[in-house]
């Protein structure tokens, strides 16, 4: 009768079942890990990429309404107006200024095109822009008249609510067909709602653009001709600035910590952690202006 040892019939040991389960989970731990590295590596990209997309929004309509502004120290209707606001998370500027803009139907077209079917009237492509933050409110409001105000330093002077108020930022761009400062910045800063007709009686077109969301920071400060000194507001008459210095930060919205709430509250005026900075120079044509410099 053969004999059969019966340790050459058993399976695996339980040490041995052990180990190759700690080894199963090891490798599927780092490989986890790994993947999880990628994907939040990925997300951080992105997030940098839509933050560096919405900085580049917001410069090209300024550096392009520069380009083409339209000044006269002589002429109250085509000044400049500017307003520095500072506050504890950044800067909430406010400029507004007259330029050339694409109007539809085009003024030049419709000259070649003669008359059209329905009577249409060709726009001025001359509108006085306003630049500035408010709070971010839903495109409805805003179809349906609403104008949001701007953001002050006494909204956001409680470091407890900062990042809140960054959450709901908008950087704004207003395109209006009546060109006086006063009744413009007068129609944001106190009625809330677009006018249709200007202080003068005349109809007028009153659009409220928001840009990019997501913006902590607009900065600008304006190059003196004569000394180059950069000033932090516009405040001159009888001349015009050479160049404008634009500086926005926006910060990822899906990605909010309190690392931006404790920067603001200990070192006012700090842009935040995690917040994506851009800036350029924007230089004023020297044909803007019927005046010399």
């Amino acid at each position: 009768m053969r004999y059969v040892n019966p340790k050459s019939q058993s399976g695996l040991t339980l040490v041995e079942l052990l180990t190759s389960v700690t080894i199963i989970i090891i490798m599927g731990g780092a490989t986890y890990a790994v993947f999880n590295t990628a994907m939040s590596a990925y997300n951080r990209t992105q997030a940098k990429l839509i933050q560096g997309q919405r900085c580049r929004v917001a410069l090209d309509h300024f550096v392009t309404d520069v380009s083409q502004i339209q000044t006269d120290t002589s002429d109250e209707l085509l000044t400049i107006f500017s307003q520095d606001v500072p506050t504890p998370s950044g800067n909430r500027d406010i400029v507004s200024f007259v330029t050339l803009v694409k109007t539809d139907p085009d003024v030049f077209a419709v000259q070649i095109e003669g008359p059209r079917p329905v009577p249409m009237p060709p726009l001025s492509d001359v509108r006085r822009v306003v630049y500035y933050i408010g709070p971010k409110i839903p495109y409805a409001e805003i179809a349906s008249g609403s104008v949001p105000p701007p953001i002050n330093e006494s909204q956001v002077s409680n470091s407890s609510n900062v990042q809140q108020q960054e959450e709901r930022l908008t950087l704004y761009r207003i395109v209006s067909t009546a060109l006086n400062p006063e009744f413009v910045i007068a129609t944001i800063m106190d009625a809330g709602v677009k006018p249709t007709v200007d202080e003068n009686g005349m109809p007028i077109e009153f659009a409220v653009e928001g840009l990019i969301d997501g913006i902590i920071n607009f900065d600008l400060n304006y190059v003196d001709a004569e000394s180059g000194t950069l000033f932090e507001s516009w405040e001159q008459t009888d001349v015009i600035p050479v160049g404008v210095q634009v500086l926005v930060s926006v910060i990822n919205e899906n990605n909010q910590n309190r690392a931006t709430v404790q920067s603001a509250a200990q070192n006012p005026g700090v842009i935040g952690q995690g917040a994506l900075t851009q800036s350029t120079m924007v230089y004023i044509p020297a044909g803007a202006s019927g005046t010399t410099q």
